[in-house]
């Protein structure tokens, strides 16, 4: 799925981004997704003499199989951003051009600024507890900053229908799911349940989501590999939160599921401290939070497919996610 850029494509998407003036002076692939093409590029432009830092990203041909809620994802991830910027503290890249016309390439692109550091995956061996600690607190206050976003309708902003045709969450939530179920039977993975009992489970608990009225910005990837750490002032620091794709408009305890990614964020007290100090979980929330954990454990053992991924190679994975939505289903039961 992934495709492979030439000199030639990157350049043409940045003379139509940026100027038939600016050149590419360097090109780096990023390795580590799996989806989107993302280069790191080396930019100059007349009559600026300094030379600029920009990571380019490139969505898949059209045509290329996707699930349901993947629609648009380049256009949503470039609302995050927008939207994400006005929280005092938390870094997200610029989006220095976007185009989905099709005309420089066969597929969306990002032009983004480039922001330092590692990710915290890759640099996770060499944190220390204290570090790791002040780090996840961290992380829960700019996640509280940025559930304050708020918006007019719940959804994925350009999801088939849009944010905006359910009436509530409840709604919005339920055809998101259900959305997933389908194509869970479209792409036929290995699943450890029915899909529909997954469906009938969390409609069974469906008042619970009718106490979200208000819909929140929810990133709903935030992993340690899509946060970005560096030292300053001789500490790490928070430097970066990319990969905004999977953001919707609903329920912000749904991003309290990639935060703890495969287990129960109720174990993380480090990170509550800084998201809702004084304010453990409820019976209710916890709940919530399981619907969530199921909608997401969902989403990984289906992508595979249409994706293309090497089952053997995606093993571990896959089985972290089965158990988790065995976990999911049974706070729900």
């Amino acid at each position: 799925m992934k495709r492979t850029l030439t000199d030639e494509q990157i350049a043409g998407v940045v003379a139509h981004a940026r100027g038939p003036g600016t050149r590419v002076l360097t090109s780096r692939e990023l390795t580590g997704g799996t989806f989107n093409s993302v280069h790191l590029l080396t930019l100059a432009a007349p009559p600026a003499t300094e030379e600029e830092a920009a990571v380019l990203k490139v969505a898949p041909p059209a045509g290329t199989p996707l699930m349901t809620y993947e629609n648009a994802l380049m256009r949503t991830e470039a609302e995050f951003y927008r939207r994400a910027a006005a929280v005092p503290g938390l870094p997200v890249p610029g989006i220095l051009a976007a185009g989905s016309d099709r005309t420089a390439i066969d597929g969306d692109y990002l032009l983004m600024t480039h922001l330092e550091g590692e990710t915290w995956e890759r640099l996770r061996p060499r944190i220390g507890a204290e570090d790791h600690a002040r780090l996840r607190a961290d992380l829960g206050r700019l996640l509280r900053g940025l559930h304050r976003i708020r918006g007019s309708s719940f959804g994925y902003p350009y999801g088939n229908p849009p944010a905006g045709a359910a009436t509530g969450w409840r709604a919005a939530f339920d055809g998101m799911l259900a959305d997933v179920c389908a194509d869970a039977r479209r792409f036929g993975p290995p699943l450890p349940v029915d899909p529909d009992e997954v469906l009938g489970l969390v409609r069974t608990r469906g008042r619970l989501l009718d106490q979200v009225t208000v819909p929140s910005l929810v990133h709903f990837d935030l992993w340690e590999g899509n946060i970005l750490l560096a030292e300053r002032d001789g500490r790490l620091e928070i430097t970066g939160v990319l990969d905004g794709e999977r953001s919707f408009w609903g329920d912000p305890l749904a991003d309290l599921v990639s935060t703890a990614l495969f287990g129960d964020i109720a174990g993380d007290p480090a990170f509550l401290s800084g998201y809702r100090p004084a304010a453990p979980l409820t019976t209710d929330e916890r709940r919530r939070i399981a619907m969530y954990r199921a909608y997401l454990a969902l989403i990984v053992l289906v992508e595979g497919v249409p994706r293309g991924y090497d089952p053997q190679a995606r093993a571990p994975l896959t089985a972290l996610a089965a158990d988790d939505l065995r976990v999911a289903l049974n706070l729900l039961r």
